[in-house]
């Protein structure tokens, strides 16, 4: 099992440079600091109310299984 302690980690940093740069989307800074090879023009120009939908939609069905 990966360790749960990288969460708090990742998202504290996260949420102080997302702070810093109000003006990006989260999809945009994550694809901004993975640097894929390939475009990842579906998750850059996702739109936050989107991606939190998903994150909803996700949690609904893995709290169904």
């Amino acid at each position: 099992m990966r360790d749960p302690n990288r969460i708090t980690e990742t998202l504290k940093h996260l949420e102080r440079i997302w702070k810093e740069n109000p003006d990006y989307r989260l999809g945009q800074l994550i694809v901004i600091a993975t640097k894929p090879k390939e475009p990842c023009p579906a998750v850059f120009y996702k739109e936050d109310d989107e991606m939190l939908d998903g994150l909803l939609n996700f949690e609904k069905r893995i709290k169904e299984k």
